[in-house]
């Protein structure tokens, strides 16, 4: 079992983290509206020889929100760089999921010298007009309200994120994972997280929508690895990552739809990594 400590930062701020293992440090990122409690899985499935570290994103779990975030992921990623700091680190890998993934992607290309390698979950390339049009209703008001409608919408939504995506199109088009694939007590998990964030829920979470564009990782020099797992929601929009001509540091780890497969190809990926930048 992981380990729960608080790092404070330059301007007081306090991020709540959690950590286990010893060696090369590695950063897991989580998804957003999501906490650190997400990457429990994933910490335990890695090799020996990294100490793992998973922080509430800011304004997420435990985490004091940014004091500015502001429209992109810059706030996020500066975070991230004070984060590493307080540790005691001067570089660090990076492990990241979906928003997770994207503040890597700007953490690596803002401080090359502090990223030590990357490894991408969930990460994908959206056009413009996709992009557009997702935004528009992905991220309904769940301001609270006196007759509990928020409640329920905060439902729909996680409910309807692990079956299509977007989730508001609740056809077989759009489905990823058949009904019930994800436990009730799943569900309820990401409910309270989505909750705890409160109603600035999206701020992170749309940052990364922004920044899911294929074309920012031609600014990163690290040595990367994209995990590429059939089982997630963003499957469809990372095959397109097949047809661009991306850097040589930046390689792919195919693996198959299940989460062993896909917690194996993180351990393999953060194995290959860390032994080449020791």
């Amino acid at each position: 079992m992981s380990k729960r400590a608080y790092a404070e930062l330059p301007d007081g701020r306090q991020t709540h983290y959690r950590c286990r293992g010893d060696g090369l440090p590695l950063i897991l990122l989580h998804a957003s509206p999501l906490s650190s409690a997400w990457m429990e899985p994933t910490m335990a499935a890695l090799p020996d020889g990294v100490y793992a570290v998973a922080p509430d994103t800011p304004g997420y779990g435990a985490s004091d929100p940014l004091a500015e975030p502001g429209e992109d992921l810059s706030g996020y990623a500066a975070w991230l760089k004070q984060f590493i700091a307080a540790l005691g680190f001067g570089r660090a890998g990076v492990y990241g999921s979906s928003t997770g993934a994207q503040i890597a992607i700007e953490f690596a290309r803002a401080w090359p010298d502090a990223a030590r390698f990357l490894v991408l979950d969930n990460a994908a390339h959206f056009t413009d007009a996709e992009r557009e049009y997702i935004l528009a209703r992905y991220f309904p008001d769940l301001s609270p309200r006196e007759d509990g409608a928020h409640l329920q919408k905060a439902w729909e939504m996680v409910s309807a994120t692990w079956q299509w995506f977007p989730w508001f199109e609740q056809d077989e088009e759009h489905r990823f994972a058949p009904a019930g694939a994800a436990p009730l007590e799943t569900r309820q998990a990401m409910l309270v997280d989505q909750l705890r964030a409160g109603p600035d829920y999206a701020r992170a979470y749309r940052g990364a929508f922004l920044n899911e564009d294929a074309n920012r990782l031609f600014g990163v020099s690290a040595p990367t690895r994209i995990i590429r797992w059939r089982g997630g929601m963003l499957r469809k929009y990372a095959d397109r990552l097949d047809d661009m001509d991306l850097p040589a540091n930046i390689g792919m780890v195919h693996c198959g739809p299940t989460m062993e497969q896909r917690l194996a190809a993180i351990r393999g990926a953060v194995a290959e990594l860390a032994g080449d930048s020791a």
